[in-house]
């Protein structure tokens, strides 16, 4: 049996590895049996909950794949869907498979194709930067059988591994020296919450001195994809309105995200919805500007300073679904298996997914309080990694892992076991501090193996 150094005795600084005398046997061949052993689990759970349905399932997507399929290329003339033309084309092609099973299988099997597409993304950013086919097979694993990538796809059909797989693909190609700004631009012409790797892409285009009128690419791109329907007969205002349409369906600063609007859902809409996007702005342009003057590099800095953007972006801006952090459960795996210092974000990232998703799934709402508290210590602690920059070394600080792990799980008993709706007696306040308090025990201790990595370094 070979072995390749992985990451338990790793140091990193600006992404480049240096490996110490202690290792951990692999092969390739133990990465694809894990790999098939992996997939196949994954499909398994796609397949036995392909009729799983919620009540947007019931009024949106059914609906939306029966006009596809009905109206043939014919539909492509009206506003059928109140997403981008890019998803309308999707359903047509799925209606081309009809003989296959229900629409909502079918819905949901375009799902399935862009979280294969996620993984693979994922596992190549690890492979080339780590050049360890297990930890690249981990990374693949790890997406294809993620909680919050079942919930949103397996579940309930929704379509947020498509703009994230190009957003995914940007930062992949940011993260190899190569220009990612076309892919960013059609992560933005699926979906507008491809724009939270906006600031990410800012400060790429000023650390890089790309010209700025790659930008001209976003609208471009947007229009060109919209070219077939309007072709078709469809207005020009109606494909250009449709994000503004969106904006507008919701007139409610918090609807179900755990950000900070949880905890200021009664500011006044006009008043709140100004101070998110100023808060926003403020951070993304913080963010940019850090990119682009800051002197480390490497495809691991690439891939935080993503992180970072994915994750601030839905946790400081109001009206976000709980779905919305998507991107940045997805890219904080990739970071997690590049470097296994981080495995306690992409952990605690998974956590409060689940527990947002369980909100709307079960209508679990009491879950989001918590959820919303640790995502705050994530951001911070995200925030804090980036400005400090410290060389790291990788430990797993056992105690803070279990007592994360046991306090989580006593905290998600609870929540189901108690049923829907807000519940604020003394057991659910207990095992919210608990989960909490260990939560940002794990993440100090994950800065403190930080910082004593780098003064052994000095």
């Amino acid at each position: 049996m070979t072995k390749e150094t992985i990451g338990i005795g790793t140091l990193c600084r600006s992404g480049q590895c240096i490996s110490s005398d202690k290792t951990l046997p692999t092969n390739s061949s133990l990465a694809i049996a894990l790999t098939i052993a992996c997939g196949s689990v994954g499909l398994a759970l796609r397949y036995f909950n392909r009729e799983h349905a919620t009540s947007d399932a019931f009024q949106f997507l059914i609906p939306w794949y029966i006009f596809a399929r009905d109206h043939g290329s014919d539909a492509l003339a009206e506003a059928f869907t109140n997403y981008t033309p890019f998803y309308s084309y999707l359903l047509l092609i799925a209606a081309r498979f009809d003989w296959l099973g229900q629409p909502l299988s079918l819905v949901k099997m375009i799902s399935a194709i862009f979280e294969f597409g996620c993984a693979i993304t994922v596992a190549w950013m690890v492979w080339r930067t780590t050049k360890l086919p297990l930890r690249a097979c981990l990374a693949f694993s790890a997406v294809w059988l993620a909680p919050t990538v079942i919930f949103n796809g397996a579940m309930w059909g929704q379509a947020d591994s498509i703009w994230t797989f190009f957003a995914l693909i940007s930062v992949a190609m940011f993260m190899w020296d190569r220009n990612g700004i076309l892919s960013f631009a059609v992560a933005f012409a699926v979906k507008a919450q491809g724009a939270f790797l906006g600031p990410f892409v800012l400060g790429m285009i000023l650390r890089r001195r790309i010209h700025i009128a790659w930008l001209a690419a976003v609208p471009v791109v947007y229009i060109i994809f919209a070219i077939p329907v309007l072709v078709a007969g469809r207005s020009l205002a109606s494909v250009l309105w449709v994000y503004m349409d969106q904006a507008n369906t919701f007139h409610r600063l918090f609807i179900s995200a755990a950000n900070i609007w949880i905890f200021a859902a009664d500011t006044p809409y006009i008043i709140g919805v100004a101070i998110g996007l100023v808060l926003a702005a403020a951070s993304g342009l913080a963010l940019s500007i850090f990119i682009a003057s800051s002197k480390r590099s490497g495809p691991e800095f690439i891939l935080l300073v993503a992180c970072v953007s994915l994750m601030l972006m839905p946790y400081l801006l109001p009206k976000m679904h709980e779905r919305y952090f998507y991107a940045f459960e997805l890219a904080s795996i990739a970071l997690s298996c590049i470097n296994l210092r981080y495995l306690p974000f992409a952990v605690i990232a998974q956590v409060d997914g689940v527990l947002s998703y369980l909100a709307y799934d079960r209508g679990i709402a009491m879950g989001l309080p918590p959820a919303a508290i640790c995502n705050t210590f994530l951001a911070f602690y995200l925030v804090l990694d980036l400005w400090r920059g410290e060389a790291s070394e990788i430990r797993f600080p056992k105690l803070a892992w279990l007592s994360f792990a046991v306090s989580t799980a006593g905290l998600v008993c609870y929540l189901v076991l108690a049923g829907s709706g807000w519940n604020m007696s003394p057991v659910y306040l207990i095992a919210t501090g608990l989960a909490t308090a260990t939560t940002v025990r794990l993440l100090k201790e994950t800065q403190r193996a930080s910082v004593s990595g780098s003064e052994r370094l000095l």
